[in-house]
């Protein structure tokens, strides 16, 4: 900024006196005289003029040289060690590749394959690692690493296979961060600004201080609140304010024995279900109930819930889960009238899907059917990965059948 005056002031300097002695020329040594001199304080001021935007432009002449050279060595040494790095896990990840080739079903190694991929942009080993290692020992948290493959493939957009991911998760887990984050961003992707700040600035809230990834959060709820002509005051206060109230009482519960968290948690789910029995289109709330019956194993109650929330919003996803609920892994579970209604809907919408598929062939083939197992499971072992556990299991129990 200093030099920019003393540029200005040079410049203004050298039209006034040009100005001024330009109109004096004559042949007179007086008059040349002037003018010499109005060249030399002309050279002059160019000159300072110069160097000061030298100085401007490479710095002050005084610093260490040292520490300029260290600095760029620190430089080197960063790149240095990222392609180093690189290397280090394109290493590993044929190693991986050729040890998933020995033991293909191993979840070590397909999950540290998928780590791995991650870090040198092989997405689509990422992808499909995470895929085969859902269909073996599937979770909210496999599913969320694989729906953020998915939109990553997708430079950002949250795509039909993603959605449908998504929405597994947070009914196995509303909490779950990664699927919270993909949601508001769906939200937003198709002009739902509204819904989707009211996800992020959930997500925030109840995320600790340092997790990694809670400055591009802020970031997405700053824009989203731009967009729907919130001011930075009025953000700032939904980040401060609009923490959940069972945040803190959930951090407390962590610090008391087992005995008492267990009678905080009921009381806190016995508010939760008066208050629906009010709010009874409160379609999260009814998921919310469902889980912490699960987990307080009042399994009455969490189907009663379960089945409220279908009645709500009665999606693929939701009666599947109320399926797996009703017949439990066994070889001969209880089927009933509302699991073969269930059975049939969801074949009606999907016709390949694989928890339908597998109770359908299942009841045909503990009632002598054979002919019905082999279709239904036949074309659940066409769509399933080569060699997983539930392929082989099913081929078992079709050899079975031929004897």
């Amino acid at each position: 900024m200093i030099f920019l005056i003393i540029l200005i002031i040079s410049f203004i300097s050298i039209l006034y006196i040009f100005k001024n002695n330009i109109t004096k020329l004559s042949n007179d040594r007086k008059s040349i005289y002037k003018i010499q001199n109005t060249t030399f304080i002309f050279i002059v001021l160019f000159f300072f003029t110069l160097s000061s935007l030298i100085y401007n432009y490479i710095g002050n002449p005084f610093i260490n040289i040292k520490e300029l050279y260290s600095q760029r060595d620190r430089l080197k040494e960063t790149e240095a060690q990222k392609n180093k790095n690189f290397a280090k896990n394109l290493q590993k990840f044929n190693e991986l590749n050729i040890a998933l080739k020995k033991e293909p079903n191993n979840i070590q190694i397909l999950l540290k394959l998928a780590e791995v991929a991650s870090k040198v942009n092989k997405i689509e080993a990422e992808i499909a690692s995470l895929t085969k290692l859902n269909s073996i020992n599937s979770s909210p948290k496999i599913k969320s690493l694989l729906a953020q493959a998915i939109v990553r493939k997708a430079n950002g957009q949250v795509t039909t296979k993603a959605k449908k991911i998504i929405d597994e998760i947070l009914i196995e887990n509303p909490l779950e961060p990664g699927a919270n984050f993909l949601n508001g961003l769906r939200q937003s992707q198709i002009g739902n600004e509204d819904e989707a700040l009211k996800i992020w600035v959930k997500l925030y809230n109840s995320t600790i201080k340092n997790d990694t990834w809670k400055k591009n959060l802020e970031k997405n709820i700053k824009s989203a609140a731009k967009n729907i002509g919130l001011s930075q005051k009025e953000i700032n206060i939904q980040l401060k304010n609009n923490k959940n109230i069972n945040d803190d009482d959930a951090t407390n519960i962590l610090n008391l024995s087992e005995k008492e968290q267990k009678i905080r948690i009921y009381g806190m789910v016995e508010q939760l279900a008066n208050r629906l029995n009010k709010e009874k289109d409160d379609f999260e709330g009814w998921i919310r109930l469902f889980n912490s019956y699960k987990y307080l194993q009042e399994n009455d109650k969490a189907l009663s819930a379960l089945r409220t929330a279908i009645e709500i919003k009665p999606s693929i996803i939701l009666k599947q889960t109320l399926l797996k609920e009703l017949l439990p892994a066994q070889d001969k579970p209880k089927f009933t009238l509302e699991t073969d209604k269930l059975i049939d809907d969801i074949l009606i919408k999907e016709p390949n899907n694989v928890d339908a598929l597998f109770f359908k062939g299942l009841k045909a083939f503990n009632n002598g059917e054979n002919n019905t197992a082999k279709l239904y499971w036949n074309k659940l072992i066409a769509t399933l990965p080569p060699n997983s556990k539930i392929s082989l299991e099913l081929i078992n129990k079709l050899k079975t059948l031929e004897k």
